[in-house]
């Protein structure tokens, strides 16, 4: 089997880094360090979500289990991190679930634009049936699934008013590397520009990028609104993100530590969500009170029409459609 260079060069880099790690434990140290990726801050609810993930793992396996989150993205960009995690060379993460729609079909579905009313909704359906159909799927990809997070609901932020469908003609917009969402916004017209997280303020302050879209706390926390001034209330996408341990070290645990994983983990999820909607009312009222404008789109319906061939490609198989219709039809 050929290895993509890239994968190649990832895995080298972060194999000779864990030996070094490993190298430098005195062999009387506990073997069960664990390496932790997180792209936010520390203090955004999923940095410290993570960090409480760490601490009740620790107290509860009284300290034979050691992990450390490396936050900021310490460890690399996200798509090096999915490669590490799936090599077992990073223990645990959090991801957004846009991040597998190339490896993890269901995944596919979760982060169709336009699936989900609210975030209520998109709870709802990733504590149930829509969330073991993603776990079977990012299992096979190299992944465990021990805990859905929350990244509250997603808008298009711009340098210019976009009230319709119309607007995005030719529009620029920063979007994660990924299939769908670069046919996303080919549908409505748009030209994806993919861009690590922390490449958008200064895709903006160079006129890179038209546009972007992600949730509240991002556009305060990471600086964008300082960029982008225009943001229009499209509410496309509402997506979970995992907590997820690398099947490789998952595969080399005792039952009882599985368990002790999982159960830190739902917790840690529970004090992730609360935080995250929090935080979202929190930045959005300081954007606004800062003087950003906030557009409602005139033509919703038509933005939702437009996806019909993402959904075709997406979400055409008999079980994907099956999917995306049990999720519709929840209340």
């Amino acid at each position: 089997m050929m290895i993509a260079p890239a994968f190649r060069r990832v895995a080298l880099a972060a194999a000779a880094t864990f030996v070094l790690a490993a190298g430098s434990l005195s062999s009387g140290a506990a073997a069960q360090g664990w390496r932790g990726w997180n792209i936010h801050t520390p203090e955004h609810p999923n940095g410290r979500g993570m960090d409480h993930f760490a601490d009740t793992v620790a107290r509860t396996s009284e300290g034979r289990l050691a992990l450390r989150t490396f936050h900021n993205g310490q460890l690399g960009q996200q798509d090096e991190a999915i490669q590490q995690i799936r090599l077992g060379t990073i223990d645990f993460a959090s991801f957004n679930l846009n991040s597998f729609t190339n490896v993890a079909p269901a995944a596919g579905v979760v982060a169709l634009p336009f699936l989900f009313r609210d975030n209520a909704h998109s709870r709802l359906a990733i504590d149930g049936v829509a969330g073991q159909e993603v776990a079977r799927d990012l299992e096979q990809a190299g992944l465990v699934a021990l805990a859905w997070y929350d990244s509250g609901v997603r808008n298009l932020y711009s340098v210019r008013p976009v009230h319709s469908l119309s607007d995005m003609q030719g529009l620029r917009v920063r979007v994660q590397n990924s299939n769908l969402w670069l046919e996303t916004m080919r549908a409505l017209g748009a030209t994806a520009v993919s861009a690590p997280l922390s490449a958008v303020i200064q895709r903006f302050q160079s006129n890179a990028i038209d546009a972007a879209e992600n949730n509240w706390v991002s556009y305060h926390t990471v600086g964008h609104f300082e960029g982008a001034r225009f943001m229009t209330m499209t509410q496309h996408s509402a997506v979970p993100e995992v907590l997820a341990v690398s099947r490789t070290r998952w595969n080399r645990l005792p039952e009882a530590d599985r368990a002790l994983l999982r159960a830190a983990a739902v917790e840690s999820a529970t004090l992730q969500r609360d935080l995250m909607d929090r935080q979202e009312a929190a930045s959005r009222d300081h954007v606004i009170a800062n003087g950003i404008t906030v557009i409602e789109p005139t033509d919703r319906a038509a933005w939702i029409a437009a996806m019909d061939p993402v959904y075709a490609r997406f979400a055409g198989t008999p079980r994907l459609q099956g999917l995306v219709e049990s999720i519709r039809a929840l209340r």
